[in-house]
């Protein structure tokens, strides 16, 4: 039987401040996380800056002073805001397959190319424009941290932190406007949040999807593995690949570099081979998985949908958006 779409003059008028205030209560604390992250990471680098330089010099430093005032201490208070919204009800839970999780690892790296892809292109447009293209922050911040560092705070508290925060406590209390809704808002956000246009695009299609799988699932367990694996791989793993090669002397000496720096080239090219076979298991899997049965995306609808007018009038019109608009815009410039 086809759902006939409601005629919105007939639907029940809404609370126009209650509904601002369910949207403005997370974005608040999501803007006041990195505020007062900010603030805080200021005053520490200050403090060391005065007292103990020589701090100043460790692999670790820029890791521990970008990530423990966001982590251990801003994520925490953010706490304190979100319960000023009550959470809706929590999704209903659903078990994954294996098969299925491992089809979604070549979702998220199919998804992740072709997102850097258009990162790099808008990227090199600005560059272009303004004269000089913007620096890769995290591929440098990476590149520069030991091991050790990169797997404990990119391999292992960036995936269950941000779940969390963007998942679970984000997505529990936006799926009063529904599920869709809800996991659109909490994905575009999550790549905002990056401040740069080299991640914006994957990370918002990947919050999306962990958004989708969230909700569809009710088990935070799945999108942490899945961001966890994505981490370990693209970021890890490509990071301590490219320490072991120098891309400008290969341009100049391929024979000696390639010979000195075998195991690099060698890390390189199983990366690129597993994104390839990545991308054609994600295309064989989608065309199998769509010829074989319609897809049902189990996504609750809101028991009173906004309608197109109502979500200018809620979103637009709103301070708590545009306070996080405008600490986006402060971490893209």
């Amino acid at each position: 039987m086809n759902e006939t779409k409601q005629d919105p003059s007939l639907l029940p008028p809404i609370d126009s401040y209650r509904e601002r205030r369910r949207l403005a209560v997370p974005a608040l604390a999501i803007s006041f996380v990195y505020l007062f992250a900010s603030l805080l990471q200021a005053i520490l680098v200050d403090i060391i800056s005065r007292h103990a330089p020589q701090v100043m010099d460790y692999d670790w430093y820029t890791w521990v002073m970008a990530m423990v005032p966001l982590y251990a201490v801003g994520m925490p208070l953010a706490l304190l805001i979100y319960r000023l919204e009550p959470v809706r009800e929590k999704p209903t839970q659903r078990r994954l397959g294996f098969g299925v999780l491992l089809g979604l690892v070549a979702v998220c790296f199919t998804m992740s190319f072709l997102g850097n892809y258009l990162g790099q292109l808008i990227n090199t447009i600005i560059g272009f424009i303004m004269g000089e293209k913007p620096a890769n922050q995290l591929q440098a911040l990476t590149t520069s941290s030991p091991l050790w560092t990169n797997l404990l705070f990119c391999g292992i508290l960036a995936p269950i932190m941000e779940e969390i925060f963007y998942r679970k406590l984000l997505i529990d209390r936006l799926r009063h406007f529904g599920d869709l809704p809800a996991v659109l808002i909490s994905g575009v956000i999550f790549g905002l949040i990056h401040g740069n246009f080299y991640q914006f695009f994957y990370t918002a299609a990947l919050g999306i999807l962990f958004g989708y799988l969230y909700v569809y699932t009710g088990r935070l367990r799945y999108t942490v593995a899945l961001h966890m694996t994505f981490n370990m791989i693209g970021g890890v793993y490509t990071t301590e690949a490219l320490k072991r090669v120098n891309l400008e002397r290969l341009k100049t000496d391929p024979q000696a570099e390639i010979a000195e720096n075998t195991v690099g080239y060698l890390m390189t090219l199983g990366y690129a081979a597993f994104v390839i076979l990545a991308i054609i298991g994600a295309l064989i899997a989608a065309i199998v998985f769509f010829l074989k049965k319609p897809p049902r995306l189990h996504l609750q609808k809101s028991e009173r949908p906004l309608t197109a007018r109502e979500w200018i009038n809620v979103g637009l019109f709103n301070p708590g958006a545009w306070f996080l608009a405008a600490v986006i815009l402060l971490l893209f410039l």
